[in-house]
């Protein structure tokens, strides 16, 4: 019998073992195939949509009313796939998800003591208004004195609500910039487009966080310029439009890195601060240790500091956020065209809408909406699972893959005619990207231009986002 159990343990430490060695490269394949999907499926969902208000508009011109969609050129605006619209829903669905997540109690909710206390500072101001009572002075409700007794006890370490909003909306610009980008061009164009985010990340972490970089780290981003510039020249659907709102998304993300890296070194470093001057005052005992450095839990054992604001679901509030920032932008840009689409849904049968290219499936393109939408928000999910099992020289390497998997995915299934030079453009600007990612890991010991006393608070904080 005790060999017995012997052997059964063996047993079970080499099945757990082999399910280990499996697991990082089916995290790495499910990431890789969540991409793919969302770029087709948002890429259709786009061409759907076009060929729909194509429909529309040809019956306002039938009408004798004018166009929304043609310029003065006499072409078709990049309004005309509504692709505003395309990002604000898939904003939409993940919070949907991210929602349900914090409704089940499977992720603590962020920011919820924050929203309480705003909340209950509205109601006063209204009540206020409508009683027409103006007091002098301010005095706190017991909600807000709970909550800034709580957050006095222990000094906390995940970013304000006002941090967070700064982060959504350098993701909102940059999401919204990379769905343009996609409708006016095609996936392989936009995604050597966005191969130069590494450029805008180096130029973003100079001068917003005042880092330099070693030189040969630098020098990596030669081949990632040129080869884009390269890729660029030789294509034969090359689109100012597109390579504008390309370069847009990578400035918006590399802000959204520089806004997430503050907001995380800011908190931590403020922990330590407090913590260096009780210790010079000999203030600094035990319990102060432990009420800085611990994490207060609410009535479900969740902790409200670093933990509640870990990257998957600071990623979960950015994105709630954005949806709420990409409402009004979509309302102003697009709502005229959602109008009239609305007038033709409700006026007519479109289950199946005929143009002279395509037939246009309603139902299908309302799927492809959402599922790129779904697709989108499980890739950053499964991302954090890969950061969190691999080295981030791993990482880098995966994630140039992963570029390369897109575009070779987008000239398959579009057929994407690709010249000689936009290959060989596209080569060297994705492998120049793979060698910075080397270089700044071997070689990047960034120095701050600011004080060097703090330099050792300023630890790795930033937040790795995906595109």
């Amino acid at each position: 019998p005790k060999s017995l159990k012997v052997n059964l343990t063996t047993t079970a430490q080499t099945k757990m073992h082999y399910y280990a060695t499996l697991q990082v490269p089916l995290y790495f394949i499910l990431w890789y195939v969540l991409n793919v999907l969302y770029n087709i499926t948002n890429k259709w969902a786009l061409q759907d949509i076009q060929n729909l208000v194509d429909i529309v508009e040809t019956k306002r011109i039938h009408d004798g009313l004018p166009s929304h969609t043609t310029t003065s050129e006499g072409g078709q605006s990049m309004a005309a796939s509504l692709p505003i619209t395309i990002g604000c829903l898939q904003f939409a669905i993940g919070s949907v998800y991210a929602c349900t997540l914090w409704m089940l109690g499977s992720r603590p909710v962020p920011h919820k003591d924050e929203v309480r206390m705003i909340a209950n500072r509205c109601m006063e101001r209204i009540r206020g208004c409508i009683s027409n009572q103006h007091s002098p002075s301010h005095s706190y409700s017991p909600l807000e004195r709970s909550y800034i007794n709580n957050t006095s006890s222990s000094i906390s370490t995940m970013p304000t609500l006002r941090e967070t909003s700064h982060i959504a909306i350098h993701h909102t610009l940059g999401q919204l910039c990379t769905v343009l980008t996609l409708a006016a061009n095609s996936i392989s164009f936009a995604h050597v487009i966005k191969a130069m985010e590494p450029f805008f990340s180096a130029i973003a972490s100079r001068f917003f966080l005042g880092q330099r970089m070693d030189i040969r780290v630098y020098l990596a981003l030669v081949p990632v310029v040129g080869g884009v510039m390269m890729a660029c020249a030789g294509s034969n659907e090359f689109s100012w439009v597109s390579f504008g709102f390309g370069m847009g998304s990578n400035a918006f993300f590399a802000m959204r890195a520089v806004a997430s890296k503050l907001a995380m070194e800011g908190s931590t470093s403020a922990v330590k601060r407090v913590l260096r001057e009780k210790e010079s005052n000999n203030f600094l005992d035990d319990s102060d240790t432990t009420s800085a450095v611990s994490e207060r839990t609410d009535e479900k054992g969740h902790p409200l500091n670093t933990t509640t604001m870990s990257p998957s679901n600071l990623f979960a509030a950015v994105t709630c956020m954005s949806f709420i920032f990409s409402v009004p932008i979509g309302i102003i840009l697009e709502g005229h065209i959602l109008i009239d689409l609305f007038k033709f849904i409700a006026n007519g049968d479109i289950s199946i809408a005929t143009t002279n290219d395509a037939t246009i499936h309603f139902t299908k393109t309302i799927m492809y909406v959402l599922s790129s939408g779904l697709f989108h928000y499980l890739n950053n999910e499964v991302m954090y699972l890969v950061l969190s099992n691999v080295h981030p020289i791993t990482l880098a390497v995966g994630n140039t893959m992963k570029r390369v998997f897109i575009i070779v995915a987008g000239v398959l299934v579009f057929s994407t005619p690709v010249t000689t030079s936009t290959a060989i453009g596209s080569t060297v600007g994705i492998g120049g990207v793979f060698v910075y990612s080397l270089m700044k890991q071997w070689y990047d010991t960034p120095v701050h231009d600011y004080d060097r006393s703090e330099h050792e608070d300023r630890s790795e904080h930033g937040i790795a986002w995906g595109v």
